[in-house]
């Protein structure tokens, strides 16, 4: 079992600002790569890690065994971040990372059905006790409901075709594998193979941002991250896709203004303060070098932002 490298790691760990008896929450563990440099980052800082898919936490548990109590490894949805570090008796933390998306042991272990690239079940989820799976969304989903995935999180603009395609083919056999749906697309789409591979990795994207409710969570989860930082604490996030990002962006840009009063107010009557300050005016992004070395840094963008 292996897990990607994490990307822009050193600056992820100098943009949370560790300090003795920091407490910091990773609140995406996967294989515990960004988890393992926080705790070798200082002996004295403790860390909350989360994850909801059992192979990374069978994983990473082995791997942070060495740090003993100093880690805490919550099996749970970042979206409930809140409410388990409550029960862990912790309401402040002192800084927060997200390394958002899909791990690279998630994309190759052929049983999870996130790649086009081989033959699996067309499962995708991230938590396998939840109940709605890739499968569910190409049989069940309604042409409407199927197009508005396909548009909104996987920004294809053939979504109504691709739809109307899933839904004419579902009536004759039902969707069971990747195969499947790719000889579908494939069919139907007789274009340059680069350009056929980018709209399967769409298609693929929006089926699993559905069955993960990805954006609904990260918009839910944000502020609750917000809320339980201390004042000086940090909050440090890594999106890999532009659905991503805007939620990052447009929520760091909302907690930074002071007002907003449409500006021919004469005096300000939102109440509105600012509770974050942007410590990036752009995203970070990976040098050269580790792009070359690690393809998944190509996309990345890292965003930080402190609390006042």
């Amino acid at each position: 079992m292996t897990y990607h490298k994490p990307v822009m790691l050193n600056e992820c760990i100098d943009a949370l600002n560790i300090k003795d008896n920091s407490i910091i929450v990773d609140a995406t563990m996967g294989g515990g790569g960004h988890s393992e440099a926080i705790l070798e980052s200082n002996p004295n800082v403790k860390l909350y890690t989360f994850d909801q898919d059992p192979d990374a936490i069978e994983f990473a548990s082995k791997r942070l065994r060495k740090y003993g109590n100093r880690v805490t490894i919550i099996e749970d949805n970042f979206e409930n971040l809140r409410t388990r570090l409550a029960f862990c008796e912790v309401n402040r933390v002192d800084g927060i990372l997200f390394d958002l998306g899909v791990s690279s042991f998630q994309i190759d272990e052929s049983s999870r059905g996130f790649s086009f690239s081989q033959d699996s079940p067309l499962d995708m989820r991230m938590d396998k006790s939840r109940e709605l799976t890739a499968e569910m969304i190409l049989n069940e989903y309604s042409l409407e409901d199927l197009t508005g995935v396909i548009r909104d999180f996987g920004e294809e603009k053939a979504a109504w075709k691709i739809a109307n395609l899933i839904v004419k083919e579902r009536e004759k056999k039902k969707f069971k594998t990747s195969t499947d749906l790719n000889q579908l697309i494939q069919a139907n789409f007789k274009m340059n193979p680069k350009f056929l591979t980018k709209t399967l990795s769409r298609v693929y994207q929006a089926l699993r941002i559905e069955v993960n409710r990805e954006m609904e969570v990260l918009k839910g989860v944000l502020k609750d991250a917000l809320n339980i930082l201390n004042p000086g604490g940090r909050l440090v996030i890594e999106s890999y896709h532009s659905l991503e990002d805007k939620i990052v962006k447009d929520f760091l840009k909302f907690e930074s203004l002071e007002c907003t009063c449409p500006p021919h107010f004469p005096i300000c009557i939102c109440g509105k303060k600012s509770t974050l300050k942007i410590l990036t005016k752009k995203p970070l992004t990976a040098g050269k070098e580790e792009v070359t070395s690690n393809n998944r840094a190509r996309s990345a963008k890292l965003r930080i932002a402190e609390k006042l």
